[in-house]
């Protein structure tokens, strides 16, 4: 048998008000911190993707780089020879000083006769992402 509504006791407005009140409350310390760490996880997840995709372009940047430098060396090759030096390119007006350095801001490195691939006149190679020469990171025109 459940009581009737009338020989329940009334509830105040004001009990009301603060049982909806602390209902409303605000997010609690441990939830603002599960928030912080689902969104750190997050950021650090994306950061190292947009890291890999800036490298990634920086190497096929390089590799764009190289051929636009290759071809200045084959029209100044076609007119005169192969160039001692890329300066000598630079100073026919086929290419510009800024063209001379990869995305690490190194010096493309020139070498002619070709000492790498015996099938090319000559070596043209940026450094790579760690910046030195001879190891597997190079990006060359072979």
């Amino acid at each position: 048998m459940t009581p009737r509504a009338s020989c329940l006791p009334r509830r105040s407005s004001m009990t009301v008000r603060k049982e909806w009140l602390a209902a409303q409350r605000g997010m609690t310390m441990i939830e603002i911190m599960v928030v912080i760490a689902i969104i750190g996880i997050l950021s650090s997840a994306i950061s190292v993707g947009v890291l890999n995709m800036m490298q990634k372009a920086k190497v096929d940047a390089t590799s764009a780089q190289l051929r636009t430098v290759g071809n200045a060396i084959d029209l100044y090759a076609a007119e005169k020879d192969f160039p001692t030096d890329l300066r000598e390119v630079v100073e026919s007006r086929l290419l510009k000083e800024k063209q001379l350095v990869d995305p690490w801001q190194q010096d493309l490195i020139y070498n002619q006769p070709a000492q790498r691939n015996s099938d090319n006149a000559y070596d043209l190679c940026s450094k790579g992402p760690d910046k030195t020469e001879g190891n597997d990171d190079d990006i060359c025109n072979d």
